[in-house]
Protein backbone atom coordinates (compact mmCIF):
# COMPACT_ATOMS: atom_id res chain seq x y z
CA UNK A 1 0.00 0.00 0.00
CA UNK A 2 1.25 3.46 -0.86
CA UNK A 3 1.46 6.03 1.95
CA UNK A 4 0.68 9.60 0.92
CA UNK A 5 0.98 13.00 2.59
CA UNK A 6 -1.96 13.59 4.94
CA UNK A 7 -2.54 9.92 5.78
CA UNK A 8 -2.90 8.76 9.40
CA UNK A 9 -0.38 6.03 10.16
CA UNK A 10 0.68 3.76 13.01
CA UNK A 11 3.37 1.14 13.54
CA UNK A 12 2.97 -2.26 11.90
CA UNK A 13 2.29 -5.23 14.17
CA UNK A 14 0.43 -3.42 16.96
CA UNK A 15 -3.02 -4.88 16.32
CA UNK A 16 -3.32 -6.32 19.86
CA UNK A 17 -2.13 -3.16 21.66
CA UNK A 18 -4.72 -0.76 23.09
CA UNK A 19 -2.63 2.43 22.91
CA UNK A 20 -0.98 2.77 19.51
CA UNK A 21 1.08 5.73 18.36
CA UNK A 22 -0.89 7.60 15.69
CA UNK A 23 0.84 10.01 13.36
CA UNK A 24 0.11 12.30 10.44
CA UNK A 25 2.37 12.12 7.37
CA UNK A 26 3.79 15.60 6.82
CA UNK A 27 6.34 15.09 4.00
CA UNK A 28 8.46 12.58 2.13
CA UNK A 29 12.11 12.88 3.11
CA UNK A 30 13.73 10.19 0.96
CA UNK A 31 12.70 7.35 -1.29
CA UNK A 32 11.63 5.16 1.65
CA UNK A 33 11.32 7.67 4.53
CA UNK A 34 8.52 9.92 5.75
CA UNK A 35 8.34 12.85 8.15
CA UNK A 36 5.64 12.13 10.74
CA UNK A 37 3.90 14.40 13.26
CA UNK A 38 2.94 12.13 16.16
CA UNK A 39 -0.49 13.07 17.51
CA UNK A 40 -0.19 11.26 20.84
CA UNK A 41 3.31 12.28 21.88
CA UNK A 42 3.44 10.33 25.16
CA UNK A 43 2.73 7.02 23.42
CA UNK A 44 5.24 7.85 20.67
CA UNK A 45 7.89 8.51 23.32
CA UNK A 46 7.13 5.13 24.91
CA UNK A 47 8.03 3.46 21.60
CA UNK A 48 11.03 5.83 21.13
CA UNK A 49 9.74 7.10 17.79
CA UNK A 50 11.49 9.88 15.89
CA UNK A 51 9.99 12.27 13.33
CA UNK A 52 11.66 10.53 10.37
CA UNK A 53 10.42 6.93 9.96
CA UNK A 54 11.00 4.29 7.28
CA UNK A 55 7.88 3.36 5.31
CA UNK A 56 8.32 -0.39 5.93
CA UNK A 57 7.61 0.19 9.65
CA UNK A 58 4.27 1.95 9.07
CA UNK A 59 0.73 1.01 8.13
CA UNK A 60 -2.11 3.30 7.08
CA UNK A 61 -4.98 3.82 9.54
CA UNK A 62 -6.92 6.31 7.40
CA UNK A 63 -6.21 7.75 3.97
CA UNK A 64 -6.41 11.50 3.30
Amino acid sequence: MNINIGDLVTLKGLSQVNEKPIGLVKATVGPMQLKIIWLNVNVAKRYALKHIVKTKKLEVVSEA
